[in-house]
C-alpha cells in the first residue's frame, strides 16, 4: 500500500481551496474517499444556542440522490435511537471518537436506524473529530467505513491528524456558514416591527425567533403553544407542518429546481379562526452553500373563509402620501405596491398597468432600493405594516 504521506501534500492544497471554490469541500472530500478507501466524509455543525443540527454537507462513494431520501429519513430519529451522539458530546472525551468502542454489533442487529439508514449505505463504522467547538457551536468531521472496510486503523487517525490544523483554520473562517444568526435572517429587522404576528422556525420545526405581535398570540390562543422551543399546534395540523418542513428540506437540499413550489404555503388551523403563511427564507448565503437549513416564516393572520364574498373583498389600503415622502415613492410605483399587496401576481400587475414584464421588474427593482426591502416577502410584509384595511 502507497504510503499516505505521499497525499498529504494534494489534500491540503484542497483543503485551502475549500475558502475559494463552491465545489471545494466536495473535491476535498472526493479525493479523500480515494485515498482512505472509505465510505464517506462528513462534515456537520450543532448549534448550541438552539440545540438543532444547523449544517451537514457529506460526500460519499453512492451518487449524491442516493443518499438524500436517507438522510433526511435520520433527521426524523430522535436522537437516542443513535447512542454515538451520547458520546461523542461528552465535554470529557479527547482526540477521536470511535464508535466501534461501545456500539456492539448486537445493538446493529436491532436498530432500525442501523438496518434501514446506515448499513445500506455502508456506514457501519464512523470516527469523528471536532474541528471548531465552543459555547454556541459544534462543527465536526466524520469519516465512516463499512463492515467489511473495518474502523480507521492508528496509521490513518495518524495521517487525518497532521490535516487537522489546516481544516480547522478554514472552518474558523468559514465559521459563519454554520450557525444560524440573527444578523443573516432575510428582513429580520423588518419583522421585529410589524404588528402581524411572525414566527420564523428552522426546518425542525424549533422555534428560531417571534416578534412581539407573536408572543401576545402565543399568550392569547389556545390552537398553537411551544413546548421546549418548538412549536405545537394541534394533531392533524402538527403532522401537516412536519411533513411540509421535511419536503421543504428535501427540495432545498436536493431538488433546487423545484425550489418555488414550496416557497409560500397556506395553513388553515382546524376548528380555529387563525391561520398562517408559510414562506421559505433563503438569502443568497443559503443558496450558495450546500448544507445549511434555511429557516421558514409563518406570518399569521385571522381566517376569513368563513365570511361573506362582500367581506372577503376587503382590500388593504395604502397611506401613498406617507410613502411617497418616506420613500420617495412614485405615482406608478405606489400603484404597483397597491396590486402587490392586495395579492396580485407580477403578471396580473402588467395587465392591470399596461406594463410589459420588464417595465414591472424595472419599477420592483426600484421600489426594493428605496424600501430598503431584499425580497418580494419581505416587500409584501412591510407593506403590511403601513396598511389599513376599511
Amino acid at each position: 500500500m502507497e504510503s499516505l504521506d505521499n497525499y498529504y501534500n494534494e489534500l491540503c492544497e484542497l483543503i485551502y481551496n475549500i475558502t475559494l471554490d463552491k465545489n471545494g469541500w466536495f473535491n476535498f472530500s472526493k479525493r479523500l474517499l480515494d485515498v482512505l478507501d472509505v465510505s464517506y466524509v462528513h462534515i456537520q455543525a450543532i448549534d448550541f444556542t438552539y440545540n438543532v443540527l444547523s449544517y451537514s454537507n457529506g460526500v460519499g462513494i453512492f451518487p449524491l440522490e442516493n443518499y438524500a431520501a436517507a438522510e433526511l429519513d435520520y433527521l426524523r430519529y430522535p436522537i437516542e435511537a443513535d447512542p454515538r451522539w451520547g458520546k461523542f458530546l461528552d465535554p470529557n472525551r479527547r482526540g477521536w471518537y470511535q464508535c466501534h468502542t461501545h456500539v456492539t454489533d448486537e445493538f446493529v442487529q436491532q436498530s432500525d436506524l442501523y438496518q434501514k439508514i446506515l448499513l445500506p449505505f455502508n456506514l457501519r463504522y464512523v470516527a469523528t473529530h471536532e474541528l471548531v467547538w465552543d459555547e454556541k457551536l459544534c462543527v465536526f468531521f466524520s469519516i465512516s467505513t463499512s463492515e467489511q472496510r473495518q474502523p480507521l486503523n492508528a496509521q490513518e487517525l495518524a495521517f487525518l491528524d497532521r490535516l487537522m490544523p489546516h481544516l480547522k483554520r478554514v472552518m474558523l473562517v468559514k465559521r459563519d456558514l454554520y450557525e444560524f444568526s440573527i444578523d443573516n435572517i432575510v428582513g429580520y429587522n423588518l419583522i421585529d416591527k410589524l404588528s402581524q404576528p411572525i414566527i420564523l422556525l428552522n426546518l425542525s420545526g424549533q422555534i428560531v425567533h417571534y416578534n412581539q405581535a407573536a408572543d401576545q398570540l402565543l399568550k392569547d390562543n389556545n390552537h398553537i403553544q411551544t413546548k421546549y422551543n418548538k412549536l405545537i399546534l394541534p394533531n392533524d395540523d402538527q403532522a401537516k407542518l412536519s411533513d411540509h418542513l421535511y419536503k421543504i428540506e428535501e427540495i432545498f437540499r436536493y431538488k433546487r429546481e423545484q425550489l418555488n413550489s414550496c416557497k409560500d404555503f397556506d395553513f388553515s388551523i382546524i376548528n380555529s379562526d387563525l391561520k398562517f403563511t408559510l414562506s421559505l427564507l433563503a438569502s443568497e448565503k443559503e443558496m450558495s452553500f450546500f448544507g445549511i437549513r434555511p429557516l421558514v416564516m409563518l406570518s399569521f393572520k385571522k381566517n376569513v373563509s368563513h365570511l361573506s364574498k362582500d367581506k372577503r373583498s376587503t382590500q388593504y389600503l395604502l397611506p401613498n402620501e406617507d410613502l411617497r415622502q418616506k420613500y420617495k415613492l412614485s405615482k406608478r410605483e405606489l400603484e404597483l405596491c397597491h396590486f402587490f399587496v392586495n395579492g396580485k401576481n407580477l403578471k396580473q400587475i402588467g395587465q392591470q398597468m399596461g406594463l410589459k414584464p420588464s417595465s414591472i421588474r424595472s419599477y420592483l427593482k426600484n421600489i426594493f432600493i428605496k424600501m430598503q426591502c431584499r425580497s418580494q416577502a419581505e416587500l409584501i410584509h412591510c407593506l403590511i405594516a403601513y396598511s389599513t384595511a376599511p
